[in-house]
């Protein structure tokens, strides 16, 4: 992401008229008959794309990012709107198609956002004889100025190898990281990513689709792993601690974590809203575990959504492999007997100290999780 500056400016006002959906012939319009518009208030200069919106960024691109989002908005919102004729369905549809747009935008740049800069109303109005009337705010999006110099997404955190990183003995079979990956501090919660991606940057679930019918995922997609991956990936190719901090330094095996989960006391701490576990190793060595959240799926089928519940829960990836297909409706939605999942471990702050508790699941390899690694006694 090449770096934004904000103009600050002479307040600029634009108005942008949006085809209106159509009921019929003019002469037979009724108070039923609803179109929509969308209105721009805007400090800094944007320049909307009036042709294919496919062309990309936008001309005179100092703000080109909003500038497309916006320019994209419009184009679903008419595409969207022109396919209905009822206003609870006209409704349902403007939204939508401006929300898939908007929370690319709005979620990717989530821990680094400046100051709202623009301002986007959607409007709907009654037509009377194909005139505008009694106009009704929909919804307002805000955009802002995005901070100089953000990382690529918002949940990948710096994978650099921090400077305050050690590997603490907990007497168990491997020494286990201090910070999580992504982390420059031992509290700080660190990145989010998904299993099998070793850049740490895959953020959209690209050829992985969601039947809300069947409820269940397809897969057709070489990241994360695959559709077949291996069983195992600590330490190869795919493992993004492997690939990013090197020197031994790997996911933890489903093994590994459920030393770490079964033989370790989980003292649950707070300041204030702040949470975390401590977890104390056999030996009385201990290290702190964050409750960073996650980034899930939305209704668009998008896997950067989020993060959620941070304080309040923690979800860590293992490198292994899962094939317990039969629970898979004990989640939110199902998998089809071809997608593999992977174990993780979790750590809910609502069952307090989790001692001697069941802490394991399997989730979608295309989720963002936390990562916590390892890496072999000398």
């Amino acid at each position: 992401m090449r770096r934004i500056k904000c103009f600050l400016g002479l307040f600029v006002i634009a108005l942008v008229m949006v085809t209106f959906a159509s009921c019929g012939d003019k002469e037979n319009e009724d108070d039923n008959v609803y179109g929509y518009y969308m209105t721009i208030q805007s400090q800094v200069p944007i320049t909307l794309w009036e042709g294919d919106e496919s062309q990309g960024t936008m001309p005179d691109g100092e703000f080109d990012i909003m500038s497309r989002t916006i320019s994209n908005m419009k184009y679903a919102l008419s595409t969207a709107t022109s396919e209905h004729n009822t206003r609870a369905v006209n409704d349902a549809a403007a939204i939508r198609a401006c929300d898939d747009i908007y929370n690319d935008y709005a979620t990717a740049y989530a821990d680094e956002k400046g100051n709202t800069v623009c301002f986007v109303k959607i409007i709907r109005s009654r037509l009377v004889n194909g005139i505008a009337m009694d106009s009704y705010t929909l919804k307002t999006y805000h955009f802002w100025m995005i901070k100089e110099n953000p990382p690529d997404n918002s949940g990948n955190g710096n994978l650099e190898k921090p400077k305050i990183l050690e590997g603490v003995d907990l007497g168990l079979s491997v020494l286990w990281a201090n910070c999580n990956l992504g982390a420059q501090a031992v509290d700080d919660f660190g990145g989010h990513y998904a299993w099998g991606d070793p850049t740490g940057k895959l953020w959209s679930g690209d050829g992985i689709t969601l039947d809300r019918e069947t409820n269940t995922y397809s897969w057709d997609t070489p990241n994360y792993g695959g559709n077949m991956p291996p069983e195992d990936i600590s330490g190869t190719e795919l493992d993004v601690v492997t690939a990013n901090w090197g020197d031994g330094w790997r996911l933890p095996t489903l093994a590994e974590a459920k030393e770490l989960c079964e033989q370790c006391q989980w003292i649950l701490c707070n300041r204030g809203d702040i949470k975390w576990y401590e977890v104390i190793g056999p030996n009385g060595n201990s290290i702190i575990i964050k409750l960073a959240g996650y980034y899930g799926d939305d209704i668009s089928n998008r896997f950067h959504a989020g993060p959620y519940k941070t304080n309040e829960i923690g979800y860590y990836w293992t490198s292994s492999i899962c094939h317990n297909y039969h629970y898979a409706d004990t989640h939110s939605y199902g998998f089809d007997s071809s997608v593999r999942t992977a174990w993780l471990f979790k750590c809910n702050s609502s069952e307090g100290d989790l001692t001697g508790k069941y802490m394991f699941d399997y989730d979608l390899r295309a989720l963002h999780f936390s990562i916590r690694a390892v890496h072999d006694k000398e």
